[in-house]
């Protein structure tokens, strides 16, 4: 093995390792949550989170790849996120509904899709709103 692909084992070892740890976590705190609480907070059925057909790699920190972009002397604010897999038309058909951005069945263009890199661009500092769509989705 090279030295390159033993960093790369280590790093997906070591995210794979992080998200098992992870998800111990919400296991113990959901169980000594009460459930019908919960229930009573939660309007919409619970996503189908096994077969999704996209997925975003988190950053070497372990951090969500969403980033706020200034550009045009800071009149035009940017959120891009970054590290995207799969099927990228459905990921943001999804993030426009999560932001409440939908525009009928055509593509919303607060919510662009950058084909050659894999970035998804959206209108405005929405950071905070992304990074919940992403944890709700447990990436």
């Amino acid at each position: 093995m090279s030295s390159g692909n033993i960093a790369s084992f280590t790093r997906t070892f070591l995210a794979h390792l992080g998200r098992q740890a992870q998800a111990l976590k919400q296991q113990s705190t959901s169980s000594a949550t009460p459930s019908p609480a919960k229930s009573d907070n939660k309007p919409s059925p619970p996503l189908q989170l096994t077969n999704l057909p996209y997925f975003v790699r988190r950053t070497a920190s372990n951090q969500l790849p969403v980033y706020v972009v200034t550009k045009a002397g800071g009149t035009k604010q940017l959120t891009k996120l970054q590290k995207t897999e799969g099927d990228l038309d459905a990921l943001r058909n999804d993030l426009a509904s999560a932001l409440g951005v939908v525009d009928g069945n055509k593509p919303n263009p607060d919510v662009t899709l950058n084909r050659l890199t894999g970035h998804i661009i959206v209108k405005g500092w929405r950071k905070p709103e992304i990074v919940n769509f992403l944890q709700e989705r447990r990436f």
